[in-house]
């Protein structure tokens, strides 16, 4: 390939047990379409490369100010301020940082490249793990998730898509003879709400998950349970309606809300908007695997 297509991966996870069947390497593309207010991955959400400033690392040498041809740097209040809007990203600033208090998000890969990397933990996939492609959406990279897809099928592993499901339909559809499992975000049922707390509304999304099942599309659903937000009693009935409808479901994953990523937003200048939300108790964890499991349902809390 004289031009060959690149995706833009902000983070490699191995030796991963919570994102799909067996040890799995996960490979996060960045990008999102979504804002969820809980997101856990932040940095995953802009399609383009960021620079991160960890505030404790600094020791205000300003070698990346010195360096800075753009003037984009600036010392307020003893931190480091960045001018996105001047910034080129040419990397002279974390590249010269002597204490790694800036650091680039998102790395350029072609798919050979990002092919060998992954392949590095082929061993560890032999008791059925494989490849997690995870983000952000991968949609969003789509004609580079699918070159991808292709070889990594090529080498016979499995593989697995983790996915708002915010995506035209013909291109999820698309994916089917190269995945063998979907995790699948199903977050709140009602519309209106779901465009409240994650930017978008859920029509799209649910249309794509009876798509996906209906054509064979095997799918691991994957529940935040955010208190306040989607636990409550007639938001877990109209998902079990649902789901229940649904023919290929493999398990119903149930994922506690945690703040740990707050120092993330910091880092990003986001505002994180869910201070006052705690996270679910191990009791209410436990009945509201009862309640899917009492529904027919195979049941896991954590991925």
């Amino acid at each position: 390939m004289k031009n060959p297509i690149k995706g833009l991966i902000f983070d490699i996870k191995r030796y991963s047990i919570h994102d799909g069947e067996g040890i799995r390497t996960t490979v996060f593309f960045k990008g999102c379409l979504l804002r969820c207010l809980w997101c856990h991955n932040p940095e995953s959400q802009k399609p383009y490369q960021e620079i991160m400033y960890y505030e404790n690392r600094c020791i205000r040498c300003l070698t990346c100010r010195a360096v800075c041809e753009e003037n984009a740097i600036e010392f307020i209040e003893n931190k480091i301020e960045i001018n996105t809007k001047r910034c080129t990203m040419c990397g002279k600033c974390w590249q010269n940082c002597p204490t790694n208090a800036l650091e680039v998000i998102g790395k350029f890969y072609d798919v050979e490249e990002l092919t060998k990397e992954l392949l590095k933990d082929r061993a560890f996939f032999e008791d059925g793990g494989g490849i997690t492609i995870s983000g952000g959406e991968p949609f969003m990279q789509y004609e580079f998730l699918m070159e991808l897809l292709k070889r990594l099928k090529q080498e016979r592993l499995n593989i697995a898509i983790d996915t708002t499901g915010y995506t035209q339909t013909k291109k999820l559809l698309s994916t089917i003879e190269f995945c063998d499992t979907y995790l699948y975000d199903l977050k709140i049922m009602d519309s209106k709400k779901h465009k409240r707390y994650t930017g978008v509304n859920n029509e799209l999304i649910l249309k794509n998950l009876e798509e996906l099942d209906k054509n064979g599309g095997k799918t691991d659903i994957r529940i935040p349970i955010i208190p306040t937000i989607n636990d409550d009693e007639e938001n877990i009935r109209r998902t079990i309606e649902f789901l229940k409808k649904l023919k290929n479901i493999k398990s119903v994953s149930l994922l506690p809300y945690h703040s740990m990523m707050v120092d993330k937003y910091r880092r990003l200048k986001i505002p994180f908007m869910l201070s006052d939300i705690k996270k679910p108790t191990d009791e209410q964890m436990e009945g509201l695997k009862e309640t899917f499991k009492n529904a027919g349902f195979n049941v896991n809390i954590g991925g």
